[in-house]
């Protein structure tokens, strides 16, 4: 791939600001100013990211809360009787809504209070809380390697007067320097493992204060197995009104970038921090186990899917739509 454009001098000035006297960036700073720049980020922008229409970028399952949102509750009640909270003495916390898009947000619910944080906001946990959030994680900053010339090297871009290309280093950033270790000896050239450190960064800011309750977080992801031997391409995608987007470094602010998360690594973290009875399992088993009683509530309600819930539920957990695409991990603290 030759060299990509850069759409205007802001842009520029803030890959040179951040990038190595040789204009190189590591992808997790490159992708850290495509989302997350205060003045033209993907995640800064007032803009409509989420839905269904043209529009959008992407939709999420919380656009289909008629569904999503009984499951949600349901299940994050039956985590805090495991530890003796009751419902109405948690806060109902999510972590990266969208504007005016809180999934209990004029919704009843069983909660003493609920409270919102945006992606990028500081986050302040206390108390007994159910903290939810929903493709939170793969908006996060990610590293990159692949294997060149029998060794791995760390993938990133590099800026010139031409404008940015993808590019490669021998030397490898200090963050992922345990994590190369722990990939295979010899790969295929060219094989590419998109590192998310800085989701595990960030679930452990999360879980560092000693709040109690019940943590619930649906994704996407793989395991390292799987992203050590399974994505030769990588896991890193550029999406923007609901396609695929080939080129990562295109209409930098624009689209969204993403990668797959590593579930080893958030399971661990997790342990680390004291939770119990951590679950992994797909988005149709978490609603079918944990939300019982929506569930027989709602394929009782009639026949065929004309109810808005019902319609909704079958896309959450049919295995052909969002119900194997997507991962649910849970736990609690005491």
């Amino acid at each position: 791939m030759g060299f990509t454009e850069i759409a205007s001098p802001l842009i520029r000035q803030a890959l040179e600001d951040a990038s190595d006297p040789n204009g190189f960036l590591t992808m997790d700073q490159f992708v850290d100013i495509a989302l997350y720049h205060p003045e033209f980020g993907y995640y800064r922008q007032t803009r409509h990211r989420v839905g269904r229409d043209r529009s959008s970028d992407f939709y999420t399952a919380t656009n289909l809360a008629d569904a999503f949102a009984p499951i949600l509750v349901e299940a994050a009640c039956d985590l805090l009787e495991r530890t003796q909270i009751q419902p109405d003495q948690a806060v109902f916390v999510e972590i990266g809504a969208e504007p005016e898009a809180a999934l209990l947000r004029n919704r009843t619910h069983p909660f003493q209070s609920t409270r919102t944080f945006r992606l990028g906001q500081n986050i302040a946990l206390e108390g007994p809380l159910v903290v939810f959030s929903n493709e939170l994680f793969d908006a996060q900053p990610f590293y990159s390697v692949c294997f060149e010339g029998n060794a791995w090297r760390e993938r990133g871009v590099s800026l010139s007067g031409n404008g940015i290309q993808l590019s490669s280093r021998q030397s490898i950033s200090t963050e992922i320097q345990s994590y190369v270790a722990q990939l295979p000896d010899i790969a295929p050239e060219g094989y590419t493992v998109d590192l998310p450190v800085t989701a595990v960064t960030l679930l452990n800011s999360i879980c560092e204060p000693p709040w109690t309750g019940a943590f619930i977080a649906f994704d996407y992801g793989k395991t390292w197995k799987a992203l050590c031997y399974d994505t030769p391409q990588g896991t890193a995608r550029a999406y923007r009104n609901h396609k695929q987007v080939p080129n990562l470094l295109e209409s930098l602010g624009q689209q969204d970038l993403t990668c797959h998360i590593c579930w080893d690594w958030l399971e661990s973290a997790l342990e680390k921090r004291g939770f119990d009875d951590i679950a992994l399992e797909s988005q149709e088993s978490f609603a079918l186990k944990r939300a019982p009683r929506f569930i027989e509530e709602t394929f009782a309600s009639g026949p065929g899917f004309s109810s808005p819930a019902k319609n909704q539920l079958r896309q959450l957990v049919h295995p052909s739509l969002m119900g194997q695409k997507f991962q649910a991990i849970s736990g609690i603290r005491t």
